[in-house]
């Protein structure tokens, strides 16, 4: 579709404020809407309204009013191209990227089932039986995910990437099974060997926001539902998905206010230095999170949970003996800790000891199997198989 110009006293183009749409939208009242506004929590959906207007995607033509070329409020023949101030978009062009000249606009929904298998051209020469039995057993895995038989989809995908590793659009839909199997770490695992084939596909930036949400790492879930709204603007899962963390976000930095004010009353209270970390932690701030702990620890060098926390800061920036030795200070004061163990794990495998790795995870796995943590146990589990394998 081509947008012309229209002078801007036109009755042709005499489109609504984006704050009208937004209500129309959302059905709520005025009222309503300014509380919003005034919170923040409109500010990035009105951006994407605006942006349909400014740039024609919002026109009569994917107006509810827009009837057989006819507008059923103003009862006359209008043009696809023109707008009014009554417009009210249908409810499959809200979220949808509609923009002209997009040949792919596909609904990158939270867990998306969007189909990214791309047929093979017509031309192609036939009898290359290896692509379709990939296509097939593709198709299978999709169809099994929307049935909701995950373990079974799971082998599918699995399968495919045993024969091929940089299959992506079966990487993007075994990150969306574990993430329904609540295997966050997995998921997020996979979603980053995805995104090292193609990192600019907005639907796994969007669901790496939701892996980051569910693991409470709030930061990273920011930057990753903002890393896709910026590759398509007109996602409802994201921009909501941004709306929420940011809420989780401000809720901790009350609770940090709320930390700091305690302190100033009680400065050696290991608890209150110990919540003040995992606020910190899950803000992204990763020094601060890590002197909380150290404090709460000089007060309280028992607390298995502080050393297993302040393990996980001194992984992620890079020291991991250190963290080991974090690691295993967790694990001497509550051997039953299954976290402590996985993390002891993981940093085996930086460290490039394999059979460490296998034995902690199974560990792991053993610990969370005997407290009904299934999810995590299978985590745990398959890596200590693919260990055993490798």
């Amino acid at each position: 579709m081509i947008y012309r110009k229209q002078p801007l006293n036109s009755p042709e183009w005499d489109p609504p404020a984006p704050s009208t749409v937004y209500i129309k939208i959302k059905n709520i009242p005025y009222e309503t809407f300014k509380i919003r506004l005034n919170e923040g929590l409109v500010t990035t959906e009105l951006e994407q309204i605006r942006y349909r207007l400014e740039r024609r995607i919002y026109c009569c033509g994917i107006c509810s009013k827009h009837v057989n070329g006819y507008c059923v409020i103003r009862n006359r023949k209008v043009k696809p191209e023109w707008i009014c101030k009554a417009f009210m978009p249908k409810e499959e062009f809200i979220y949808l990227d509609v923009r002209p000249g997009s040949e792919e606009s596909p609904d990158f929904r939270y867990l998306s089932e969007t189909r990214l298998w791309k047929n093979r051209p017509e031309d192609e020469t036939p009898g290359e039986s290896c692509q379709e039995r990939t296509e097939s057993l593709y198709e299978e895995g999709v169809a099994l995910y929307r049935q909701g038989r995950l373990r079974l989809a799971l082998e599918a995908f699995d399968t495919i990437l045993s024969e091929n590793p940089r299959h992506f659009p079966a990487l993007f839909h075994k990150g969306n099974t574990l993430l329904k199997l609540k295997r966050y770490e997995e998921a997020l695992e996979t979603f980053e060997r995805a995104s090292l084939i193609n990192p600019n596909h907005p639907g796994l930036w969007t669901n790496k926001g939701f892996v980051f949400l569910k693991l409470e790492r709030f930061r990273q879930a920011l930057d990753a539902f903002e890393k896709s709204i910026l590759l398509n603007p007109v996602q409802k899962n994201a921009l909501e998905g941004k709306d929420a963390v940011l809420a989780r976000m401000r809720q901790c930095e009350e609770e940090l206010r709320e930390s700091e004010k305690a302190l100033e009353k009680n400065p050696e209270d290991a608890g209150i230095w110990f919540e003040k970390g995992k606020l910190h932690l899950k803000l992204g701030e990763l020094e601060k999170s890590g002197e909380a702990f150290e404090k709460a620890l000089e007060e309280k060098p028992g607390n298995a949970e502080a050393w297993h926390l302040r393990g996980k800061v001194l992984f992620e920036t890079g020291s991991e003996k250190a963290a080991l030795h974090a690691f295993e200070k967790a694990t001497r004061q509550k051997p039953d800790f299954p976290d402590a163990w996985y993390e002891k794990g993981r940093v085996f495998l930086k460290l490039d000891n394999p059979k460490g790795a296998e034995n902690a995870f199974k560990i792991a796995a053993a610990l969370w199997e005997s407290k009904g943590a299934k999810a995590k146990a299978e985590t745990a589990r398959t890596k200590a198989k693919s260990l055993a394998l490798g």
